[in-house]
């Protein structure tokens, strides 16, 4: 559970504000913590509110039901689970029919039929789940068992579509007679209609919905997509990658102009003629991607480098969904999977988990007039999560729900995000393969315009030093250039950012050893440090780099007021010996200490293994160092914390909330689903037992704005 954290040795005036507690960290939904612990090896349906012992094939069912409900708009009451069918299924080897059973793990019916009244005539839709080793071609359990049921449920109806899946490959499959001979034969589709769609939407561009994706389902797809390119194109190293976001900006790209180009009819896919239309399609999108809508992210010279089957499975994958429209977590965990897996595994490059960003930012709480920057930004992480934060102030502006805003809704606030990130977002990379990564991210939740420049924010201000993307980035942020055009030696002053949040690359293999690079730092210096004085002595001949980023985003925030939150290595906030000290002594001369959060190891696992906190300081105005008494400097009350669980474990897996006896509890939860149609927006409701992930950031940020408030603390 998240406790008090002990006062440090920095100063005798931090004082530990915030005492934390197991209860406390709960969600405050209706209800409390259910009686039913759950045993270690089970789960609960959502679809019967069963539990059911826990298996990978039960995790999937689990997330297809949820697809169902939310992608398609299957009603929970039209589904059911678990039907066996005996069929019968011609043998080839043996030259005879056979009596089979064929498992549906979940089944549609036409809606609205009474569960005692159901036939087996009534089902619309069937979805089948194989192992994860399972692959499609598998003759007993994969596709071809589809197949089979479907044969067995069609009779002579043509409304019946079918979906297999082993949780990372997804098929769809209808029934179609062939013109040539006039036999039925099983064909595959890009899709199945939802309830109250045709075929014929699926095939028109025109009239295809883009559905609302889960974060299951896209985290699937973008994985599937990657895993493809990267196996069956013989992809290695990150050009999968690569290719993949190329056309994800091609996707992008389409969903904001009228006429659709990223698009694969329902059996489109099936014919070479087909694939060579969406091919043709899909490279017209890309020209225009790279020579006109992003051609400050491309150099023009790059190409599609996949052969037709690769592309139109990709375009498959990705055209099912509205990338735009789709929940920003949701988007921002599939992309940055991808991303991350990539980047670990070629460079050795690790971000920041999504939760880690968000207790960071709600605790900062930026504005729509806070200008914000990441000297560090990497994928994007930071810039995103404060993109999306804003938003909802702006939704909420408008009265729309912030949690579930409906495209009209979205629609309503996308010039105010759009101008907000233009006027205030700001990331800058050294990496240029990163700033093409964090400008796609934020292009995939509509931020209209990236502000991600290029160079090592390090070096910012070092005099005679001329990067381009450094002398652009100077020139566009309001008030930069005049403080850019004074700098010298001795003075590095850029106070115009409100807030920094970065995590910022650390670690003594990767010193920063530039003379001239450090001698622009204070922290590029030894120091001599006394109770009452910190003053520079003898130049350092090499400094680990978060320790200059320190100094560095200390001199981009505004004299006064200018905050940030930065994630640091518990080494500089607790390490004994001059230098630690020297840090420390620096830090709390120059800037406030606001808030400290200490994280669990299992915070950057299983990514990487690093003890850190996230540390927030607000900037000290000149006029603070004036008459200072026998004090010193003013240092209010410091909101101090432990977080014990930070929803995932040491592999990466999710942590849900248990009771003293190791068992998962249930809660009451609320599941809102809103849409809209031609008569309007509707919304509704359905309370179910559900776990919860053990995570205490949430309620640590909470606890964090009752105190900026003077608000009392949430007790045991």
């Amino acid at each position: 559970m998240p406790r008090r954290k002990k006062k440090t040795d920095s100063s005798e005036k931090l004082a530990a504000d915030a005492k934390l507690s197991e209860e406390d960290s709960k969600l405050s939904d209706e209800g409390g913590a259910g009686e039913e612990p759950i045993p270690e090896d089970q789960l609960l349906c959502k679809l019967t509110q069963e539990l059911r012992k826990v298996s990978p094939e039960e995790e999937v069912l689990q997330a297809f039901v949820d697809q169902l409900h939310r992608e398609y708009r299957v009603e929970l009451s039209d589904m059911a689970r678990d039907l066996s069918f005996r069929i019968s299924s011609f043998d080839e080897s043996a030259g005879k029919n056979k009596s089979l059973t064929r498992k549906a793990a979940l089944v549609v019916y036409k809606t609205g039929i009474p569960p005692e009244k159901r036939s087996a005539d009534d089902i619309i839709r069937v979805v089948m789940i194989a192992k994860k080793s399972t692959r499609p071609e598998n003759k007993k359990q994969g596709v071809k068992a589809l197949d089979d049921l479907l044969f067995h449920l069609a009779k002579d109806r043509t409304d019946i579509y079918g979906a297999w899946t082993n949780g990372e490959r997804l098929a769809f499959r209808m029934l179609q007679e062939n013109p040539q001979n006039g036999y039925v034969e099983a064909v595959d589709l890009t899709d199945f209609p939802a309830p109250g769609e045709t075929l014929e939407d699926l095939e028109d561009a025109t009239r295809r919905p883009l559905r609302i994706a889960t974060q299951e389902s896209l985290l699937r797809s973008f994985k599937s997509a990657h895993d493809y390119l990267y196996g069956n194109q013989s992809m290695r190293g990150d050009r999968a990658f690569w290719q993949l976001l190329n056309l994800i900006f091609c996707k992008i790209l389409d969903e904001q102009q009228s006429s659709r180009l990223f698009f694969v009819g329902a059996t489109e896919a099936n014919t070479p003629e087909g694939q060579t239309k969406v091919v043709e399609r899909i490279n017209r999108l890309f020209n225009q991607v790279k020579n006109e809508a992003y051609k400050d992210v491309f150099e023009g010279n790059e190409r599609i480098e996949l052969n037709d089957r690769a592309l139109v499975f990709v375009a498959t994958e990705l055209s099912r969904y509205s990338l735009l429209g789709t929940d920003t977590d949701a988007k921002g965990l599939a992309y940055e999977a991808i991303t991350s897996n990539t980047l670990k595994r070629e460079r050795g490059q690790f971000f920041t988990p999504r939760n880690i960003i968000r207790m960071m930012v709600e605790m900062m709480d930026p504005g729509p007039e806070d200008r914000v920057l990441d000297p560090a930004c990497g994928s994007g992480g930071f810039l995103v999560v404060v993109l999306n934060h804003v938003r909802r102030k702006f939704l909420a502006e408008i009265g729309a729900d912030p949690d579930l805003p409906v495209p009209s809704e979205r629609k309503r606030v996308e010039n105010m995000v759009k101008n907000y990130a233009r006027k205030y977002l700001w990331g800058v990379d050294v990496d240029l393969d990163l700033r093409k990564a964090a400008r796609m991210n934020m292009v995939m939740n509509d931020d209209g315009h990236g502000n991600i420049f290029c160079f090592n924010s390090l070096e910012f201000g070092v005099p005679k030093l001329e990067v381009p993307d450094m002398e652009q980035f100077a020139k566009d942020v309001p008030g930069l250039n005049k403080l850019w055009k004074r700098r010298n030696d001795t003075s590095r002053e850029f106070g115009v950012f409100d807030f920094i949040f970065t995590n910022p690359p650390f670690g003594a293999k990767i010193p920063i050893t530039d003379p001239t690079v450090l001698s622009t730092f204070d922290l590029g210096h030894k120091a001599a440090v006394s109770p009452d004085s910190w003053v520079r002595a003898s130049p350092q001949r090499k400094v680990s780099p978060e320790i200059l980023f320190i100094e560095s985003c200390c001199k981009y925030l505004k004299p006064g007021t200018g905050k940030m939150a930065i994630v640091l290595p518990d080494g500089i906030l607790g390490n004994p010996g001059k230098d630690m000290e020297a840090v420390r002594a620096w830090m709390l001369r120059e800037m406030e200490l606001l808030a400290s959060i200490d994280l669990p190891a299992e915070g950057f696992l299983p990514q990487v293994s690093v003890q850190a906190s996230c540390v927030f300081l607000r900037r000290r105005h000149p006029d603070e160092f004036m008459g200072t008494g026998e004090d010193g400097l003013s240092q209010g009350p410091v909101f101090m914390a432990i977080a014990e669980k930070v929803g995932h474990g040491r592999r990466g897996e999710p942590v849900v909330m248990r009771g003293p006896d190791g068992r998962e509890l249930l809660f009451e939860g609320e599941d809102r689903v809103r849409w809209e149609d031609e008569d309007g927006i509707h919304e509704e409701s359905q309370t179910r037992k559900v776990t919860r992930i053990a995570d205490d950031l949430p309620w640590i940020a909470e606890q964090y704005r009752k105190h900026v408030l003077g608000l009392p603390f949430e007790e045991e």
